[in-house]
């Protein structure tokens, strides 16, 4: 019996912590939209990249020739992909994502501030969007104004809703959670906070991934197949709210979106595309539904992920 009303109780705390939760700043981050003849088109793709520091791939230092090789091989992925909503992360500003010169006319990329103690010498590390269709919202969750703590978590989310048939909308997260560099107790408390951040939008415009159409994707810096992150509940939490995993399905080596590198880490699934119960429920093949395109490292140390959305848009 103490058992139970303990098990109880317990399930009562989670359940009031994300309505307790310090609200952040909710923002509508840097944006652009333009006339095209590309306004109509139906999104055939869906994606997410790293672009590790775009343009340049150095927080440090730009240098011109590396960013313009980083520049021409991003063009070149999304010429052959041609995505129609794309989220990226790790870009310095919209004038930098501009630099593309690619037809998408509506782009937004976050400016959020570093708090205190973040190294105020780096350059900013923006969510951004690039799309061929409409949304009709755009906002952002701004985590730099909260009150310093150990599990703060960086930057925050950039978030946007799309039209879909019927009246219906799609909910798109897009994320770039605490990285692995320093305490992992640490940057895994970081990595679950953001998740409370998140349900806690979900909560604020009445979201349930169980009856909304809603997609979360971007770089977790988390794996569900990594034994080192085997207590972390980032992207379990996620499987119980009753979304699913895109690569579902795939090899240890299919699944790989960040190759092993110099500094020790080794071949991970860090990048994801998560959806909820009701865009699963559309998809008549089964999993994985996740197509990751490989790229020289001269262009990022992550690769790009796609799923195919036609059939969500589709009249």
């Amino acid at each position: 019996m103490k058992i139970l009303r303990f098990t109880f109780l317990l399930l009562l705390c989670n359940a009031v912590s994300v309505s307790a939760l310090i609200p952040p700043q909710v923002t509508v981050p840097p944006h652009e939209t333009a006339t095209s003849h590309a306004n109509d088109q139906v999104p055939a793709l869906i994606g997410c990249w790293n672009l590790e520091w775009f343009p340049g791939r150095n927080p440090r230092r730009t240098e011109p020739y590396l960013a313009q090789m980083q520049i021409d091989g991003v063009k070149r992925v999304l010429a052959e992909q041609q995505p129609g909503i794309f989220f990226v992360c790790e870009v310095r500003s919209l004038e930098d994502l501009k630099k593309l010169q690619l037809d998408y006319p509506y782009l937004a990329c976050t400016e959020f501030p570093r708090p205190p103690g973040d190294d105020a010498e780096l350059p900013n590390q923006g969510l951004a969007i690039l799309s061929r269709h409409p949304w009709q919202e755009l906002w952002a969750l701004d985590f730099s104004g909260l009150p310093a703590a150990p599990n703060r978590p960086p930057r925050g989310i950039i978030a946007a809703s799309f039209s879909l048939p019927n009246q219906q909308t799609l909910t798109l997260y897009g994320v770039h959670l605490k990285s692995n560099h320093g305490d992992p107790a640490a940057n895994r408390a970081k990595r679950e906070a953001a998740l409370d951040y998140l349900e806690w939008d979900w909560q604020r415009r009445g979201l349930d991934a169980n009856r909304d159409f809603i997609i979360v994707l971007g770089d977790f810096n988390t794996s569900l197949h990594d034994p080192v992150f085997a207590s972390e509940q980032t992207l379990r939490r996620l499987r119980k709210l009753g979304f699913s995993d895109t690569a579902e399905g795939m090899t240890a080596d299919q699944r790989i979106t960040i190759p092993a590198n110099n500094a020790g880490y080794p071949d991970n699934d860090f990048d994801h595309i998560f959806i909820s119960k009701p865009l699963r429920s559309r998809l008549a093949s089964p999993p994985p539904w996740v197509k990751i395109v490989r790229v020289p490292f001269t262009v990022s140390d992550h690769y790009p992920l796609f799923i195919d959305a036609k059939i969500w848009f589709g009249k």
